[in-house]
This record gives structure tokens, C-alpha cells and sequence, in this order.
């Protein structure tokens, strides 16, 4: 799978709205009062992106388990973590939106950049 390919296919309304939750969860993640709910940055910021890619497109009242849903969140994940987090623009996003006050120190920071160099690869139903 050419998860890359995969990822910048996505229509741009979706594009939009990848780019607009990855960076609401990139500054809650980033910030020092986060409680993270595991040791990888990568998947807990996954996590906080689907919960929001969920919210905004799917009706949660009458929402059933949909892995196609799922596969969607994790591809939209993928295209904004390329286009925003890796090669150290996570370092860079997370310096503009997170005052350094309030901010994870340095060294988390870069620890934090280097789990964004990898993609989800449950981006397909039959994978969920």
C-alpha cells in the first residue's frame, strides 16, 4: 500500500478538515498539562484527531462500529501528519501554536517529532 498516495488523494474538503483537527490536536498534545494516554505521541495523537474527525463527520447519535470509518480517519490522519508533522514540522507547528509557557519542554518536543516520521497503516476496511 502507497500510504502516501493514498493519503494525498482524499478531496480537498476532507484535506481541509484534516489540517484544521490535526492542528487543534497537535496543540493540546504539545501542551506540558496534557495527560498523554500512551507512550507514543504517533498514536495518542491519532487518537485525539479521530475522536475530532468523528465528531465532525459522522452522525455519533446513530453511529454504528463502521471500519470504513475508521480507515477514513486514519487516512485523513495520514495527510495532515505529512503535510504538518513530519521531518520536524511538528516541532515547528507546535512552537507557533503552543505559548513556551505552557509548552512541553524541548527534549519532549523532539522526542515527540520523531514518532511523527511514521503513517497508520489501517487505512483500508479489511485492515480495521
Amino acid at each position: 500500500m502507497d500510504y502516501v498516495k493514498q493519503a494525498y488523494a482524499i478531496s480537498n474538503t476532507d484535506k481541509e478538515l484534516a489540517k484544521r483537527l490535526y492542528i487543534e490536536a497537535v496543540a493540546e498534545i504539545a501542551n506540558k498539562n496534557y495527560v498523554a494516554k500512551c507512550d507514543d505521541a504517533l498514536i495518542d495523537l491519532s487518537a485525539l484527531f479521530g475522536m475530532r474527525w468523528f465528531e465532525a463527520t459522522v452522525d455519533l447519535h446513530n453511529w454504528r462500529f463502521a471500519a470504513d470509518d475508521y480507515a477514513k480517519a486514519n487516512v485523513a490522519f495520514n495527510y495532515a501528519n505529512f503535510t504538518l508533522g513530519i521531518n520536524g514540522r511538528f516541532i515547528e507547528l507546535a512552537k507557533q501554536l503552543v505559548a513556551n509557557e505552557l509548552r512541553v519542554d524541548d527534549v519532549k518536543l523532539k522526542d515527540m517529532a520523531k514518532q511523527m516520521n511514521f503513517a497508520l497503516t489501517k487505512t483500508t476496511a479489511d485492515a480495521i
